[in-house]
């Protein structure tokens, strides 16, 4: 057989798989969800962890607190989104008031639904540009992605990567990036879906999910930047209207849930004027609401050179991850694609110029990757998609690259997702009532890094006097799902100091005392204590089991000295 009749035969031979494989999306996807799911496990088993604790660098803790509280009908104030804390609540119920006793559902859940569910949507998304063929590669390097970068970066980066981000960004921890990241796909999906013609309830259902991701973490609307370029060039004004209007009650929800817990929202402040007052130049001072665009937008250009500096440094090739969005831009258009194109541009956009240029972002500290994780799956599909720049590849491929047929979505799912996202947090928010004591928890002030910490009964303090000194004894608590540490923290008189901030309807309760030992051991000799001192016990861990570093996650109740 010649070489030339071979290839023929090799190439009618592939093209009979690839058409098996076309006719079986399921079947793909599963597969690909289950490759995910094993090569999370292998990542998991294999970087640094501690128990059920891999590295988190986030809210957790005021998180699972709040869910805590939340389980309780009780209203803490209101510093960051309310639906993963309410997804928290249930599962705080058995588990237990504290991060590390939650994680192993949470991991499960996260690895095991939402990680399968991420995989199918940006399939979904990416057969509407190139079918199921691209659909299927989209899959795959949405999959590989995160494990096959590692060897990208210079070594001295790759921890950073490996074991600080990719953890994150795959659901083993307990922070709302990676659920939030989940309900931003989905929106795009079937916001993806509601530009064909008749598709008014996919519209419907894109913005209830892009609404619920706002009431996650109020970032993630700005892919609603990208929503409206996509119906405006796609021309469907009433598609557009519809999405508009389901994300609107979810607005209203993170804006009762901000007034309720802070008694203010926190993009309007109250600042202080001098008005001049006649020609004799007499003054007063009243205060006028202001527009605090600067708490949440900052435009440093400087900063932005400065991470595109650590990009060249720590990274393989700057230049191709700068301009592969770009590519995969001409290559969405060239299969006309427009309004697609509009939907990823400007969500990919929209997030790097809000939280690329935010000092907040910072490559090198590794806050870069995981405040821009909803936009990651903009940048991926982008990527996918520059294969079809490639001359003529398109026009041979014919049939298989024409997106899928889909039906509507039924008013069933709706019923169900306006019940979910919008009904149950209401009545919730409405139900519960701003916290006003330190009961249930306290929060750390740690040089302005505010941590709302459980108090967790099931660590009992006792304190004895022994000779000049006292002597504390405390139980395990737990089960904890990780090695812990303690921290013996110590207060003369009382040990919290509860006060209202400006207009705030939950009460802010502060830990006063401080911190005079750490041990392992569930006993503590204070040699030289006063009579009436305070003392808690904190219960600490990280995923390196580090005793130098690691937040306190939990207090016990106080005691006082005898």
């Amino acid at each position: 057989m010649s070489v030339a009749s071979a290839s023929v035969s090799a190439a009618r031979e592939a093209g009979r798989t690839l058409d098996y494989l076309l006719e079986r999306p399921r079947a793909v996807l599963a597969t690909l969800a289950a490759l995910q799911i094993g090569a999370t496990a292998v990542l998991a088993l294999s970087v640094t962890h501690n128990g059920w604790v891999w590295f988190q660098g986030g809210d957790q803790i005021w998180l699972t607190t709040q869910g805590w509280l939340l389980g309780h009908l009780e209203l803490p104030p209101t510093e960051v989104g309310y639906l993963w804390s309410l997804v928290l609540a249930p599962i705080m119920w058995f588990t237990g008031p504290t991060y590390v006793q939650a994680l192993p559902p949470l991991v499960v859940l996260q690895v095991l639904v939402l990680g399968p569910i991420a995989v199918g949507c940006v399939y979904g998304i990416a057969s509407r540009i190139g079918g199921r063929l691209l659909g299927y590669w989209a899959a795959l390097l949405w999959v590989v992605a995160p494990f096959a970068a590692i060897p990208l970066f210079v070594e001295r980066y790759q921890e950073r990567w490996t074991e600080h981000f990719v953890p994150q960004a795959l659901g083993l921890t307990a922070m709302s990036d990676f659920p939030s990241t989940v309900l931003v796909l989905a929106s795009a999906l079937f916001l993806v879906r509601s530009l064909d013609p008749g598709r008014l309830t996919d519209a419907v259902l894109a913005g209830l999910l892009l609404g619920a991701a706002g009431g996650m973490k109020p970032p993630n609307l700005l892919m609603g930047a990208g929503a409206f370029l996509a119906y405006l060039v796609a021309r469907r004004w009433r598609a557009g209207a519809v999405f508009g209007i389901a994300v609107t009650p979810s607005l209203l929800l993170i804006l009762a849930w901000k007034e309720r817990g802070l008694g203010q929202l926190p993009v309007l402040s109250l600042e202080e004027v001098r008005l001049a007052a006649g020609a004799v130049g007499a003054a007063g001072s009243a205060g006028v609401l202001a527009l605090d665009i600067d708490r949440y937008i900052e435009l440093d250009v400087e900063h932005w050179r400065q991470q595109m500096n650590y990009l060249r440094e720590f990274f393989w090739s700057a230049r191709l991850a700068q301009w592969a969005p770009f590519a995969g831009l001409l290559a969405v258009l060239r299969v006309r694609r427009g309004a697609i194109a509009a939907l990823l541009a400007g969500w990919l956009g929209a997030f790097i110029v809000v939280k690329g240029f935010s000092v907040r972002s910072d490559i090198q500290a590794n806050t870069f990757w995981r405040l821009l994780m909803p936009a990651w799956p903009a940048y991926l599909v982008l990527f996918a998609s520059i294969p079809l720049l490639v001359p003529t590849l398109a026009r041979r491929m014919g049939e298989r690259i024409r997106p899928p047929a889909t039906t509507p979505v039924g008013r069933r799912a709706l019923a169900v997702t306006v019940l979910l996202t919008i009904a149950v947090p209401a009545v919730a928010i409405a139900a519960s009532s701003p916290s006003v004591g330190p009961e249930r928890a306290v929060i750390q002030d740690d040089a302005g890094n505010f941590i709302l910490t459980a108090v967790e009964e099931g660590v009992e303090l006792q304190a004895s006097r022994a000779g000049e000194g006292v002597q504390l004894a405390w139980t395990d608590g737990g089960p904890w799902r990780a090695n812990v540490f303690y921290r013996v923290y110590r207060a003369e008189g009382e040990d919290t100091e509860c006060e209202h901030t400006e207009g705030s309807r939950a009460v802010y309760c502060y830990i006063r005392s401080a911190p005079v030992a750490t041990t392992r051991d569930t006993s503590y000799l204070d040699p030289a204590a006063l009579p009436g001192t305070t003392y808690r016990i904190g219960v600490a861990t990280n995923w390196a089991d580090d005793e130098e570093q690691g937040d306190v996650f939990a207090f016990s109740p106080p005691v006082t000295a005898p």
